[in-house]
Protein backbone atom coordinates (compact mmCIF):
# COMPACT_ATOMS: atom_id res chain seq x y z
CA UNK A 1 0.00 0.00 0.00
CA UNK A 2 1.22 3.08 -0.91
CA UNK A 3 0.32 6.46 0.86
CA UNK A 4 -0.34 9.66 -0.89
CA UNK A 5 0.30 13.14 0.70
CA UNK A 6 0.99 16.73 0.71
CA UNK A 7 -0.20 19.90 2.31
CA UNK A 8 -3.33 22.09 1.37
CA UNK A 9 -3.75 23.03 -2.43
CA UNK A 10 -0.85 20.44 -3.58
CA UNK A 11 -3.39 18.27 -5.16
CA UNK A 12 -3.10 14.79 -3.25
CA UNK A 13 -7.09 14.35 -4.53
CA UNK A 14 -5.90 15.16 -8.30
CA UNK A 15 -3.49 11.98 -8.11
CA UNK A 16 -5.83 9.61 -6.55
CA UNK A 17 -8.54 10.75 -9.71
CA UNK A 18 -5.38 10.20 -11.91
CA UNK A 19 -4.72 6.67 -10.31
CA UNK A 20 -8.08 5.62 -10.64
CA UNK A 21 -8.82 6.45 -13.91
CA UNK A 22 -5.72 3.89 -14.40
CA UNK A 23 -8.44 1.51 -13.07
CA UNK A 24 -6.05 1.42 -9.60
CA UNK A 25 -7.96 1.27 -6.58
CA UNK A 26 -7.36 4.46 -3.88
CA UNK A 27 -8.98 4.81 -1.38
CA UNK A 28 -9.53 8.41 0.44
CA UNK A 29 -8.97 8.52 3.63
CA UNK A 30 -11.25 11.63 4.90
CA UNK A 31 -14.49 9.72 2.79
CA UNK A 32 -13.87 6.60 4.41
CA UNK A 33 -13.62 8.11 8.13
CA UNK A 34 -17.30 8.98 6.79
CA UNK A 35 -18.33 5.87 5.49
CA UNK A 36 -16.83 4.33 9.12
CA UNK A 37 -18.92 7.02 11.13
CA UNK A 38 -22.17 5.77 8.88
CA UNK A 39 -21.62 1.97 9.47
CA UNK A 40 -19.26 1.27 11.98
CA UNK A 41 -21.43 -0.29 14.73
CA UNK A 42 -18.76 -0.11 16.84
CA UNK A 43 -17.23 3.29 16.34
CA UNK A 44 -20.68 4.86 16.56
CA UNK A 45 -21.12 3.42 20.06
CA UNK A 46 -17.98 4.32 21.51
CA UNK A 47 -18.74 8.51 19.95
CA UNK A 48 -22.17 8.06 21.41
CA UNK A 49 -20.15 7.15 24.64
CA UNK A 50 -17.44 9.89 24.80
CA UNK A 51 -19.26 12.33 22.94
CA UNK A 52 -23.25 11.96 23.65
CA UNK A 53 -25.72 10.48 21.64
CA UNK A 54 -26.57 13.63 19.74
CA UNK A 55 -23.21 13.39 17.93
CA UNK A 56 -24.43 10.88 16.06
CA UNK A 57 -27.22 11.47 12.76
CA UNK A 58 -28.43 8.73 10.40
CA UNK A 59 -25.57 9.78 8.05
CA UNK A 60 -22.73 9.53 10.35
CA UNK A 61 -21.79 12.18 12.46
CA UNK A 62 -23.14 15.50 13.07
CA UNK A 63 -20.24 17.35 11.66
CA UNK A 64 -20.99 21.18 13.14
CA UNK A 65 -21.29 19.93 16.50
CA UNK A 66 -18.16 17.49 16.18
CA UNK A 67 -16.78 20.41 14.57
CA UNK A 68 -17.59 22.68 17.42
CA UNK A 69 -16.64 20.65 19.95
CA UNK A 70 -13.09 19.46 18.81
CA UNK A 71 -12.57 23.78 17.90
CA UNK A 72 -13.63 24.34 21.67
CA UNK A 73 -12.13 21.76 23.37
CA UNK A 74 -8.58 20.96 23.14
CA UNK A 75 -8.58 17.11 24.61
CA UNK A 76 -11.66 16.47 22.12
CA UNK A 77 -9.67 16.14 18.78
CA UNK A 78 -7.78 13.86 20.45
CA UNK A 79 -10.17 11.52 21.90
CA UNK A 80 -11.70 11.20 18.85
CA UNK A 81 -8.84 10.52 16.93
CA UNK A 82 -8.03 7.81 19.50
CA UNK A 83 -11.57 6.21 18.30
CA UNK A 84 -11.29 6.80 14.33
CA UNK A 85 -7.86 6.24 13.71
CA UNK A 86 -7.62 2.46 14.78
CA UNK A 87 -11.04 1.73 12.99
CA UNK A 88 -9.70 3.71 9.87
CA UNK A 89 -6.50 1.63 10.51
CA UNK A 90 -8.28 -1.76 10.23
CA UNK A 91 -10.68 -0.61 8.05
CA UNK A 92 -7.58 0.27 5.54
CA UNK A 93 -5.80 -2.90 5.98
CA UNK A 94 -8.48 -5.03 5.26
CA UNK A 95 -9.09 -2.97 2.25
CA UNK A 96 -5.80 -3.51 1.06
CA UNK A 97 -6.14 -0.70 -2.03
CA UNK A 98 -3.28 -0.27 -3.58
CA UNK A 99 -2.91 3.67 -2.67
CA UNK A 100 -4.75 5.22 0.31
CA UNK A 101 -5.10 9.49 0.01
CA UNK A 102 -4.97 11.73 3.32
CA UNK A 103 -3.20 15.00 4.62
CA UNK A 104 -2.21 13.78 7.80
CA UNK A 105 -0.53 10.11 7.87
CA UNK A 106 1.57 11.74 10.81
CA UNK A 107 -1.33 11.61 12.97
CA UNK A 108 -1.73 7.30 11.99
CA UNK A 109 1.62 6.00 12.90
CA UNK A 110 0.12 2.52 12.90
CA UNK A 111 -1.34 2.57 9.33
CA UNK A 112 2.22 4.64 8.38
CA UNK A 113 4.05 0.85 9.37
CA UNK A 114 1.84 -0.78 6.60
CA UNK A 115 2.61 1.83 3.77
CA UNK A 116 5.25 0.37 1.40
CA UNK A 117 6.17 4.06 0.69
CA UNK A 118 4.75 7.78 0.82
CA UNK A 119 4.24 9.70 -2.13
CA UNK A 120 4.35 13.74 -1.07
CA UNK A 121 2.55 15.95 -3.85
CA UNK A 122 4.16 19.27 -3.70
CA UNK A 123 3.60 22.84 -5.61
CA UNK A 124 4.82 25.72 -5.35
CA UNK A 125 3.14 28.70 -2.32
CA UNK A 126 1.47 30.63 -5.20
CA UNK A 127 0.24 27.80 -7.51
CA UNK A 128 -1.45 26.43 -4.09
CA UNK A 129 -3.19 29.19 -2.90
CA UNK A 130 -4.16 30.41 -6.71
CA UNK A 131 -5.87 27.07 -6.81
CA UNK A 132 -7.51 27.55 -3.12
CA UNK A 133 -9.11 30.68 -4.49
CA UNK A 134 -9.93 29.51 -7.73
CA UNK A 135 -11.08 25.79 -6.75
CA UNK A 136 -12.24 26.04 -2.84
CA UNK A 137 -13.63 29.53 -2.88
CA UNK A 138 -11.25 30.84 -0.27
CA UNK A 139 -10.44 33.99 0.35
CA UNK A 140 -6.96 35.73 -0.36
CA UNK A 141 -6.37 35.45 3.98
CA UNK A 142 -8.15 32.47 3.99
CA UNK A 143 -5.85 30.48 1.56
CA UNK A 144 -2.86 32.24 2.71
CA UNK A 145 -3.31 31.53 6.32
CA UNK A 146 -4.00 27.91 5.78
CA UNK A 147 -0.62 27.44 3.39
CA UNK A 148 1.11 29.59 6.45
CA UNK A 149 -0.74 26.92 9.11
CA UNK A 150 1.59 23.68 7.03
CA UNK A 151 4.95 26.09 5.80
CA UNK A 152 7.09 24.00 7.87
CA UNK A 153 6.38 21.15 5.58
CA UNK A 154 7.31 22.84 2.51
CA UNK A 155 10.41 21.21 2.36
CA UNK A 156 11.40 17.94 1.83
CA UNK A 157 13.48 17.65 5.51
CA UNK A 158 10.26 17.88 6.97
CA UNK A 159 8.86 15.10 5.56
CA UNK A 160 11.72 12.92 6.05
CA UNK A 161 11.61 13.70 10.00
CA UNK A 162 7.60 13.37 9.84
CA UNK A 163 8.15 9.80 8.93
CA UNK A 164 11.87 8.53 8.93
CA UNK A 165 12.87 4.96 7.54
CA UNK A 166 9.99 5.47 4.99
CA UNK A 167 10.57 5.69 1.20
CA UNK A 168 9.47 9.24 0.09
CA UNK A 169 8.46 10.00 -3.52
CA UNK A 170 8.21 13.84 -3.74
CA UNK A 171 5.82 14.61 -7.04
CA UNK A 172 6.07 18.28 -8.29
CA UNK A 173 2.62 19.65 -9.00
CA UNK A 174 3.25 23.30 -9.94
CA UNK A 175 2.72 22.37 -13.55
CA UNK A 176 -0.42 21.04 -15.20
CA UNK A 177 -2.10 18.00 -15.67
CA UNK A 178 -0.66 16.53 -18.31
CA UNK A 179 2.78 17.22 -16.56
CA UNK A 180 1.21 15.50 -13.51
CA UNK A 181 -0.01 12.53 -15.50
CA UNK A 182 3.18 12.22 -16.88
CA UNK A 183 5.21 12.40 -13.38
CA UNK A 184 2.78 9.70 -12.12
CA UNK A 185 3.29 7.21 -15.21
CA UNK A 186 6.96 7.36 -14.86
CA UNK A 187 6.15 6.56 -10.83
CA UNK A 188 4.08 3.50 -11.78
Amino acid sequence: MIGITGTIGAGKSLVGRILRDRKIRVIDADVAVHHLYRDDKNLRAAIAKEFGEEMLTEKGVSRSRMADLVFSDPTARKRLEALVYPALTQYLLHANPAFVEAALFENVPELVKHLDEIWVVCAARDVRKSRLIANRGFSEEDAERRIELQSAKDNEEEWTRLFPNKKLRFIDNSGDEVQLQDAIKNLI
